[in-house]
């Protein structure tokens, strides 16, 4: 009687077993579904403001609007365009980072404007106006956090579409820049859309083993166990606490024991496996050698896995955003690097021979 309960005990997790692989590998691929190409936009304008409007060449507009996106969830968008122009613009997607929101674009939209480029942002999906409501549990924040990859990716998506129908805007000159979030998401966006002509993918990374294993994600593990001040650790305020040998030991070990389940749970939001695809489109990696936030290995990861077309440019930095000075530096170069891509589309008199200076108060 042992015998056969325990083989009838083995049989049914086996079947269980079996039964949650299907159901993962299902779920993986429905994962990115919720893409309508042909779901109307249903744009809703709330306003336009002009910004030195005293000064046509120097200036712009930042028009408020709203598109659809799954089931006709509203994004909040912004667009900054030239106040002077006549003929139909190129345009950037911008996707921000983690923990910022579609605002940062009035930090950094007049150089983009001022060298003839369309700048548009999106709040993603739990940020900005999209933030999870007060109270929410922490099964429904993480059930948020696992959608927002594929909500982020299919709503910049529908976004490119929607620009591309813009009279006002050249569907054949769509460029993407995506800041470390924004960049790992901006990879797979890119991979799959076609439409995106040349992107920058600033302080990205790829392989969800390296990406778990920063400074800063260790620097949590350890505050979870007391060993640091949680209340005045904050992996973007160098300098940053020190473990002891003893306690690296240990939060590596949790490291090593989470990474198999990153990788199996999180596999399918992993740009490590799209990124190849974006050839033959143009691409620009930034990364810092020195980033506690993106690895290093994370971002050579990234930038291996690859194909040509790519320019690969590593800063002796942190991550992008905690030093201002160095911020505006990679900014730059981003911009000569999409001026470089779109020069040649443009006639003499509109081409771009020097940059304007990037005065970032705030990422």
């Amino acid at each position: 009687m042992l015998k056969k309960a325990l083989k009838i005990a083995g049989g049914t997790l086996l079947g269980l077993f079996v039964l949650a692989m299907l159901l993962k590998v299902y779920s993986d691929s429905k994962y990115f579904d919720n893409y309508d190409p042909k779901a109307p936009y249903n744009i809703q304008v709330m306003e336009t403001e002009p910004v030195n409007a005293e000064n046509p060449a120097l200036g712009y507009e930042i028009t408020r609007f709203t598109f659809d996106g799954y089931a006709g969830e509203k994004v909040p968008t912004l667009l900054s365009l030239p106040m002077k122009h006549s003929k139909p613009l190129p345009a950037i997607v911008f996707l921000h980072g983690i923990g910022q929101n579609k605002g940062f674009l009035k930090e950094i939209t007049a150089p983009f404007n001022q060298t003839g480029f369309a700048l548009c942002s999106m709040d993603q999906y739990m940020q900005g106006e999209r933030k999870l409501p007060s109270g929410t549990s922490p099964l429904a924040s993480a059930r948020a956090f696992q959608q927002r990859p594929a909500k982020t990716i299919n709503e910049t998506r529908r976004l490119i579409g929607y620009l591309a129908s813009r009279p006002d805007i050249d569907p054949s000159r769509i460029y993407l820049v995506g800041a470390s979030y924004g960049a790992i998401t901006g990879s797979t966006v890119m991979a799959w859309d076609k439409r995106v002509r040349a992107g920058v993918l600033v302080y990205g990374g790829g392989d969800l083993g390296k990406l778990i294993n920063s400074t800063a994600t260790r620097l949590g593990i350890a505050a979870g166990f007391g060993w640091i001040d949680a209340k005045k650790f904050n992996p973007e305020k160098p300098p940053l606490p020190t473990l002891t040998p003893t306690q690296d030991k240990i939060v590596g070990a949790i490291i090593w024991c989470v990474t198999p389940l990153a990788r199996y749970f999180g596999g399918v939001m992993d740009p490590i496996h799209y990124v190849d695809k974006i050839s033959p489109t143009p691409v620009y990696f930034q990364d810092g050698k020195f980033d506690v936030l993106v690895p290093a290995p994370a971002g050579k990861a990234l930038q291996d896995k690859a194909k040509e077309p790519k320019k690969i440019t590593w800063y002796d930095s942190d991550h992008v955003g905690i030093n201002l000075e160095h911020t505006k530096i990679v900014l730059h170069d981003a911009l000569q690097w999409l001026v470089d891509q779109d020069n040649p589309l443009r006639t003499a008199e509109d081409q771009i021979k020097e940059l304007p200076t990037f005065d970032v108060k705030k990422t």
